[in-house]
């Protein structure tokens, strides 16, 4: 086995009980430590007393279940769900497809199960060693001052910025609005994890950092919410650290200054001319 000295352990969850074996056997030449479940309750219980390195889930009777684990996972494993793949059949089930993009797991068919298995648990064991502490970049999905609007409509809100970022499951919705007679910005944010409404991210550290580094650090309230005052910069970021190895980075869309320091600004500059 090369990636590391030890053992890894993995979860084989599934139904059939050949087929479980068969990853068995081939995950256990390769030299790893392999344990199987056969339902869901059996799954959940098993990693509620041992800690594992990848879950290898195969619905095959069962997707139902299976959305229902990665679900479980996602909520109360949040460092375990990026080394969770799923064993699909080509053709025959949508579900598994929507659940490995809706989560960005990796899916292997079954008719590679031979040539592909080890190799993406050994690629995400990799990803993992190098990248432990590289943050995942999420995706900007919707801005406030891109949506169309009536240009009456949009003079009035031009003030506030709203933003939403997308991370597998996890959705972050920012605010960002100019404080009154000042230089300084106000960016309200709030953690959510669509997969599972009710997920607690209280505790949770959230950095801004500017163009020098980082600038000031939040914690998340109950409800995943967080808040910065800061003066303006026009490139900020946030990362947000979501588990000890699982940190997301948001690098926000090019800033406005605030619209009483651009008056200050052409005031001070017209004097100079006069």
């Amino acid at each position: 086995m090369s990636v590391g000295h030890e053992r890894k352990k993995i979860l084989i969850v599934g139904e059939e009980p050949s087929a479980r074996l068969e990853m068995r056997v081939l995950l256990g030449s390769s030299g790893c430590e392999c344990t199987v479940a056969s339902n869901l309750q059996q799954a959940l219980g098993t990693m509620d007393q041992r800690k594992f390195d990848a879950v290898v889930l195969d619905p095959q009777s069962s997707s139902s279940q299976v959305t229902e684990l990665i679900s479980r996972i996602n909520e109360s494993h949040p460092d375990l769900i990026g080394r969770v793949v799923l064993i699909s059949e080509e053709g025959k089930d949508s579900v598994i497809g929507d659940l490995a993009e809706r989560y960005s797991l990796t899916a292997v068919q079954r008719k590679f199960l031979l040539q592909q298995l080890w190799g993406s648990l050994e690629s995400l064991f990799c990803r993992q060693a190098v990248f432990q502490n590289v943050a995942q970049m999420a995706r900007l999905i919707s801005d406030s001052f891109r949506d169309p609007r009536p240009a009456g409509v949009r003079a009035l809100q031009n003030r506030n910025r709203r933003l939403l970022y997308a991370s597998g499951s996890l959705r972050v919705d920012l605010s960002v609005e100019p404080e009154d007679g000042s230089n300084r910005l106000a960016l309200t944010g709030q953690i959510l994890d669509s997969a599972k409404r009710d997920r607690s991210f209280a505790g949770v550290p959230v950095k801004l950092n500017g163009w020098k580094g980082p600038s000031a650090q939040a914690t998340a309230g109950e409800f995943g919410e967080f808040h910065f005052d800061f003066n303006f910069e026009p490139i900020v970021s946030l990362e947000i650290r979501i588990a000890e190895d699982h940190c997301i980075a948001i690098p926000l869309p090019a800033l406005e200054r605030p619209v009483e320091e651009r008056q200050d600004i052409r005031s001070s500059s017209s004097r100079q001319r006069n």
